[in-house]
């Protein structure tokens, strides 16, 4: 694949390293870092126990990060969306702790750990630091998701932190979208698909949400914003 000016062509880029910089800075950062090739739905980008000499951002697409637990388990730590980072955690260790599957047809543009002394120099470090801290600050919010004893609190805490996600790309935040099986969903949210389908039904009902095969509509954004916050019921 031409990897030369694809930065200064991507629509990803206001929300990637490439934020603020000009075109001649731009096709710098092209020669920094590598685009995948488009992935299809169930293809891997990386899986755990790859070597890891560099993180990646999501181009187009999303994907979702996967660990095993040693028995055959499977647990959905996240899902990613255009202009977020995944591998973080492989870096200290040398490999990759989890698998990141693409959710459907997808792109990420690997960032070689060799590389950051360059991409400092070009006046990415803000745009870097930002997008780590925004990882470091999603998988806080789903700690906290998760900690919620309630399931309704954990699914409308899910949407109300992707709504939030989809505002920072400039997309609505009432058309959600769930690229990713209902199961994975209620497996990264700790609940059975049956719990997660009778929540969705129940929220639908109550008028808060329609939900959809792919995506979920908010019709009451204020009350599922309560719903995650505890301080309503569905």
């Amino acid at each position: 694949m031409r990897t030369s000016g694809h930065c200064r062509e991507c629509a990803t880029r206001r929300l990637c390293l490439g934020a603020g910089l000009g075109d001649d800075s731009l096709d710098a950062l092209s020669g920094c870092m590598t685009p995948s090739e488009p992935m299809q739905r169930g293809q891997y980008l990386y899986r755990a126990g790859d070597a890891a000499a560099g993180c990646y951002i999501v181009r187009s697409g999303a994907y979702k990060t996967v660990v095993n637990d040693g028995q055959g388990g499977e647990h959905v730590i996240g899902f990613h969306f255009p202009g977020e980072m995944l591998a973080l955690g492989g870096q200290s260790e040398g490999r990759h702790t989890d698998s990141a599957v693409a959710l459907d047809t997808s792109t990420a543009c690997r960032v070689p750990m060799e590389r950051l002394p360059r991409l400092w120099t070009l006046g990415t470090g803000p745009s870097l630091l930002r997008l780590i801290g925004q990882q470091d600050q999603l998988s806080a919010q789903h700690q906290t998701t998760l900690a919620r004893s309630g399931a309704e609190t954990r699914v409308a805490g899910f949407l109300v932190s992707l709504a939030t996600r989809m505002e920072r790309q400039g997309r609505a935040t009432e058309r959600l979208p769930l690229p990713m099986s209902r199961t994975d969903l209620a497996n990264h949210l700790g609940m059975t698909l049956e719990c997660l389908s009778r929540i969705f039904g129940r929220m639908t009902r109550a008028g808060v949400i329609t939900a959809g095969r792919h995506h979920v509509i908010a019709q009451q954004p204020e009350r599922l914003r309560a719903l995650a916050f505890g301080t309503a019921d569905a």
